[in-house]
C-alpha cells in the first residue's frame, strides 16, 4: 500500500475543506444569496455531467484497474467523459437554460471530468497521496485567481462569473500536474489501448446509478427549492448549508477513502467488516462533536462570516443535523458494499432515500421553503442509511465490533493539527 494512512488524508481533508469554506465565504458575502444560489445551480449541472461521465470513468474505475488494467481502461473512460459534458451541454440548452448558464457549466465540467478520471485512477493504484495534495492545490489556486479577479478584473465587485472563472483555471492548472504526474501511465494506455471489458459498463452501470441517485439526494433541492419558489435566494441559503454539512462530513470522507482502498486490496473477509465498523464508530462519534460545537454556535458568526441575507443559516443547519449524522453513519457502509461489488445494493439504498426525500420535499418545499428541504432531506437519508446497514449486516451477520475501542488515532490527528498550527506561529 502507499504511504498514505487516515491521519495524512484527514489532514488534508480539513485543509481542503477549510480553504473551500473561505471561497464560499468570500462568494457568499461578495455576491449575496441569490448570486450563491446561481453558483449552486451550475455546479449542480456540472455535477451532474460528472455522475453521467462516472459511469465509466467513475469509481468502478478504481475496482476495475485491479483486474484489468490502465489499456482497457483509460482511453474509453476518457472518450465517454467528453461525449458526457457535450451531450450534457446541448441537453442544458435545449431545454431552454440561458447560453450563460450552459457555458459556466461547461467550463467547469470539461476539467472536472478528466480530473475525476485521473483521481479514481489514482485511488485504485493506492496513490491517495497524490491525489489529496491535487484536490488541495485546486482550493489554494481558487482562492489566488478568485483574489486575482476581484482586485484586477472587477475591482471592488463580484459576479458569478469571476467564481466560475477561478474554478475553471485552478482545476486545469490541477489537471496538468495531474497528467503529467501520471504521465508514463497515461501515455502507455493510449499507446496500447485495448478492448474495454464488458465489466466496466456493467458494474459502472449500477455502481453510477447509485452514486447518481446518491448526488441528486445531496443536490437535487438546489433545483426543486428554485423551481417551486421562483428564485435562488433560497438555493444560496441551502447552499450554504451543505457547505457546512461538507465540512462536518471530513470525518466520513477521510475514513471512508481509507477503508475502501483497504478492503479493495484485502482477501480477509473479517478484516473487511471489522474496519467497515470501526471506522463507522470513529466516522459517527467524530460528527457527534462536530454537530454539537456547531449547535452552540451563536447565530450572528453565521451571519457575520457569510454576510447579509444569511440569517436563516443557523437554524437551517441545525435541521440538517439528522441528515448530517445520517450520511454519517452509513458512509463506511456504503464504501464497504461498494469495495466488495454490491453495487445493485448500493443503488436500491440510495433511490429509494432519494425518492423519499423529493417526495417530501414536493410536499414539504411549498409550506417552509428551504426548512421544508431540510426536514425532506433527513427522512432520506435516515432511510438510506438503514438500508446501507441492513445490506451490510445481510452479508456480515456476525461482525461486530471487537476487542477495545481506541481514540488514538482520532487523538492523533487533533494532535498533529495543534502542533502544524504551534509551527507555523
Amino acid at each position: 500500500m502507499s504511504k498514505s494512512s487516515a491521519l495524512s488524508t484527514f489532514i488534508s481533508q480539513l485543509l481542503r475543506t477549510i480553504l473551500a469554506a473561505i471561497f464560499v465565504v468570500l462568494c457568499s458575502r461578495w455576491m449575496g444569496p441569490e448570486g450563491r444560489g446561481e453558483l449552486g445551480l451550475v455546479l449542480f449541472w456540472s455535477g451532474l455531467m460528472m455522475v453521467a461521465s462516472d459511469y465509466v470513468g467513475g469509481s468502478n474505475l478504481a475496482n476495475a484497474i485491479q483486474r484489468f488494467g490502465l489499456h482497457k481502461l483509460l482511453p474509453i473512460a476518457v472518450c465517454w467523459g467528453i461525449f458526457s459534458v457535450l451531450c450534457g451541454c446541448v441537453c442544458l440548452f435545449v431545454s431552454g437554460a440561458e447560453l450563460k448558464m450552459v457555458l459556466m457549466s461547461a467550463a467547469i465540467s470539461f476539467p472536472l471530468v478528466l480530473l475525476t478520471i485521473q483521481y479514481n485512477m489514482q485511488q485504485g493504484l493506492a496513490k491517495i497521496q497524490l491525489r489529496n495534495r491535487l484536490q488541495l492545490l485546486i482550493e489554494i489556486l481558487k482562492l489566488v485567481f478568485l483574489y486575482y479577479f476581484v482586485q484586477f478584473r472587477e475591482p471592488g465587485t463580484m459576479g458569478v462569473g469571476s467564481a466560475i472563472a477561478s474554478i475553471f483555471w485552478a482545476m486545469m492548472i490541477a489537471l496538468l500536474i495531474s497528467s503529467w504526474s501520471m504521465r508514463e501511465e497515461i501515455k502507455d494506455a493510449f499507446a496500447h489501448a485495448l478492448k474495454p471489458p464488458k465489466a466496466l459498463f456493467t458494474d459502472g452501470f449500477w455502481s453510477q446509478n447509485g452514486h447518481l441517485a446518491q448526488f441528486l439526494a445531496y443536490r437535487l433541492s438546489l433545483y426543486t427549492l428554485t423551481y417551486l419558489l421562483g428564485s435562488t435566494v433560497a438555493a444560496g441559503v441551502y447552499s450554504n448549508a451543505l457547505l457546512i454539512a461538507d465540512a462536518v462530513w471530513i470525518f466520513a470522507n477521510s475514513f471512508g477513502t481509507i477503508a475502501h482502498v483497504r478492503i479493495l486490496r484485502s482477501n480477509n473477509e473479517n478484516f473487511k467488516a471489522d474496519i467497515t465498523l470501526r471506522y463507522a464508530f470513529f466516522v459517527f462519534v467524530g460528527t457527534v462533536l462536530a454537530c454539537l460545537l456547531l449547535a452552540i454556535l451563536p447565530s450572528g458568526i453565521f451571519v457575520w462570516v457569510f454576510g447579509n441575507g444569511f440569517e436563516t443559516l443557523k437554524d437551517t443547519s441545525l435541521l440538517f443535523i439528522p441528515a448530517i449524522l445520517a450520511v454519517a453513519a452509513s458512509s463506511l457502509f456504503s464504501h464497504y458494499l461498494h469495495a466488495v461489488n454490491r453495487f445493485k445494493a448500493l443503488f436500491f439504498a440510495n433511490v429509494f432515500g432519494l425518492i423519499l426525500q423529493t417526495a417530501m420535499g414536493f410536499w414539504l418545499i411549498p409550506r417552509w421553503g428551504v426548512y421544508g428541504a431540510c426536514l425532506a432531506a433527513d427522512v432520506g437519508f435516515i432511510l438510506t442509511f438503514l438500508l446501507v446497514y441492513g445490506f451490510f449486516k445481510s452479508q456480515n451477520p456476525h461482525a461486530r465490533l471487537k476487542g477495545k475501542i481506541r481514540f488514538r488515532l482520532l487523538l492523533k490527528v487533533f494532535m498533529r493539527i495543534v502542533k502544524g498550527r504551534s509551527a507555523s506561529l
